[in-house]
C-alpha cells in the first residue's frame, strides 16, 4: 500500500511540472427528471500552470434556474479548489485520506489497482468511495465516490464518478457524472465532457509515455 501511494504521490509532482498548460472545450449537461427541466453549457477551459484556471462561456441554453444553481457553482468552486493552499487540502493523499486496498481491476485495457478511500475530515470537496490508480504510470484513472459532507442543505445524497483519459503518460480529466437527490427537486444529473484543443508541457522534465498529436513543448509554440 505503501508504495502504490508514494508512486502516486510521485507521479502527480511530475505531473504537476510537466503540464505547462492546456485548453478545453467542455460540455455540461444537466436534467431533473420531476419538474422536466434542462440545460447545456459550452464552456473553453485553459489551464495555466501552477494553478491558474480561466474558463470563458461559449454557448448557454435551457433552464436558467439549473445554469444559475448548478452550473456556474461548479464554475465558481473549479476556482476554490485550483488554489495551492486549497488544493494541499483535498489532494488525494495520507493527509487527507485513510486508504484500503480492493485489489486489481482491468480499466479500459490497462491494469489498475483499487483503492477504498476515507476522508479524515468532512468536508465538501473530499470524496467517500473508491479510486482506480494505473499500474504502469501510477496516475489516478477513476474516482467514484460521495462527498463527506454534504454540498448544501438541499442535497440529500450525492454519487460522483470521475473519469480521467491518458495522454502522454499525463492522466487528464475526461468526463465527470454525478445524481443527486434534491429536496423537493427530487433526482437531478450531470455530465460534463472534456475535448481538449492543445496541450502544453515543459520538455526538460521528460516524459515516460509516448507523445500524443496534441502535445505541443513552449519553443515549438511560438
Amino acid at each position: 500500500m505503501d508504495e502504490i501511494l508514494d508512486r502516486l504521490k510521485a507521479h502527480d509532482e511530475w505531473q504537476g511540472r510537466y503540464l505547462v498548460e492546456y485548453r478545453a472545450q467542455r460540455k455540461f449537461s444537466a436534467t431533473n427528471l420531476r419538474f422536466k427541466e434542462e440545460a447545456t453549457l459550452e464552456v473553453r477551459t485553459t489551464f495555466r500552470r501552477p494553478d491558474t484556471l480561466d474558463s470563458e462561456v461559449l454557448r448557454a441554453e435551457g433552464s436558467k434556474i439549473i445554469r444559475e444553481r448548478v452550473f456556474n457553482k461548479i464554475l465558481e468552486a473549479e476556482n476554490e479548489t485550483k488554489a495551492t493552499l486549497t488544493k494541499q487540502q483535498i489532494d488525494i493523499g495520507p493527509a487527507n485520506y485513510s486508504f484500503s486496498y480492493l485489489g486489481r481491476q482491468d480499466c479500459d485495457g490497462r491494469e489498475c489497482y483499487r483503492l477504498g478511500i476515507t476522508p479524515k475530515r468532512k468536508e465538501k470537496y473530499l470524496i467517500e468511495g473508491q479510486i482506480w490508480i494505473d499500474a504502469d504510470d501510477w496516475g489516478i484513472v477513476r474516482i467514484q465516490g460521495s462527498p463527506a459532507k454534504r454540498p448544501s442543505f438541499w442535497a440529500r445524497q450525492t454519487q460522483i464518478d470521475r473519469r480521467y483519459k491518458r495522454i502522454d503518460a499525463m492522466w487528464l480529466d475526461d468526463t465527470l457524472e454525478s445524481i443527486s437527490d434534491v429536496f423537493i427537486a427530487g433526482r437531478c444529473s450531470l455530465k460534463i465532457q472534456y475535448s481538449y484543443e492543445s496541450i502544453q508541457t515543459d520538455p526538460q522534465y521528460g516524459s515516460p509515455g509516448n507523445s500524443a498529436s496534441l502535445i505541443t513543448t513552449p519553443a515549438a509554440s511560438r
